[in-house]
């Protein structure tokens, strides 16, 4: 078995690969990377990165002494440890480290030395392969694991369209402001919830807390039950892809309205309702609430899709065919 090296986390993924990794028999550190200047502003924030090369150094100088098998590295600036470590390592993109880096001239280029150097390219979501195709022969295709054991444990396909939640970050990268235009109609017929999260929730509160019931985040060992509490859940309107908030919905069993690029999923199209301006959503929403067969058949075949693409075990035989070129039996 192998001796792996999992440098930084983002949203908790390095941790399950961990465990996953672990439980099918190899040898896996976690990594963590000082992360200097990542709250700053620009111009400030571009100070950062000569720090961080310093700052990486230690670590870099630990990968390229110990005797990995594997080194891999979550998000790509930080993939720079990988390019002092001096060893072939691979990275994992997860969309800001690339759509936005990527709008900038100094983090651009960090970016582009990280994807040269780099053994193996993971992206979690098909959207991103776009922002990578000189290294086309490198990429590979990792969906984000979801722990369906406890997403979908409260499992129960709804009946009737009562209670709808807005499931994602108040962010204009989410696209919110093609959602709640919507809420005023919505409200009307249905009970409406969103998170009170991300740089936009502090107006959409006060401007919409009349029509909306906004509630903190919840730990996410306790998503599933929370899900469970509505019956249509509506997810980002922009990258037109599903990002965990809408997988996690899908396992759930919740009847899922997103902006989907169904291009991106040719292969294997995720059962959503596609919508992506306010008219659209209502229309969705009344069309699911007097049709309660298509509720039904929404929700067991979204359920399914978040298995069969994003489980536990599919994750790690993908993760085992890129390190070693074949999956482990377990």
């Amino acid at each position: 078995m192998a001796r792996i090296a999992l440098v930084h986390e983002v949203a908790g993924i390095a941790a399950i690969q961990a465990q996953l990794l672990r439980k099918a028999g190899h040898e896996v550190d976690q990594v963590s990377l000082p992360v200097i200047g990542a709250s700053w502003n620009w111009p400030m924030k571009g100070f950062a990165i000569p720090l961080r090369l310093v700052a990486y150094l230690p670590t870099a100088i630990g990968l390229r002494r110990s005797r990995y098998d594997i080194v891999h590295v979550h998000w790509l600036t930080h993939g720079l440890v990988g390019v002092l470590s001096r060893r072939p390592f691979f990275v994992q993109a997860h969309g800001s480290d690339l759509h936005l880096n990527l709008n900038n001239r100094m983090y651009r280029w960090v970016t582009d030395s990280v994807l040269r150097r780099a053994k193996t390219v993971f992206y979690v979501t098909p959207n991103l392969r776009a922002y990578m195709k000189d290294y086309d022969r490198k990429l590979m295709y990792l969906p984000n694991p979801v722990d369906m054991r406890g997403v979908a444990v409260q499992f129960a396909a709804p009946t009737q369209v009562k209670k709808v939640l807005i499931f994602t970050r108040l962010d204009p990268v989410k696209g919110v402001e093609k959602i709640f235009p919507a809420v005023e109609r919505l409200s009307k017929s249905v009970e409406v919830t969103a998170l009170d999260w991300g740089p936009l929730a502090r107006e959409h509160v006060r401007r919409y807390g009349r029509l909306v019931k906004f509630v903190k985040p919840i730990p996410h060992d306790e998503v599933g039950g929370f899900l469970s509490n509505y019956d249509v859940v509506i997810g980002q309107m922009r990258q037109g892809i599903l990002s965990l908030m809408e997988i996690e919905s899908l396992a759930a069993g919740r009847p899922l309205i997103t902006a989907l690029e169904r291009s991106l999923y040719s292969h294997d199209p995720p059962p959503v309702v596609a919508a992506s301006d306010p008219d659209a959503i209502v229309a969705a929403v009344e069309k699911l609430a007097a049709d309660p067969a298509e509720l039904s058949r929404l929700s067991g075949e979204g359920r399914d899709w978040a298995f069969r693409t994003h489980s536990y075990a599919h994750h790690l035989r993908l993760l085992e065919s890129a390190y070693f070129g074949t999956a482990s039996s377990r």
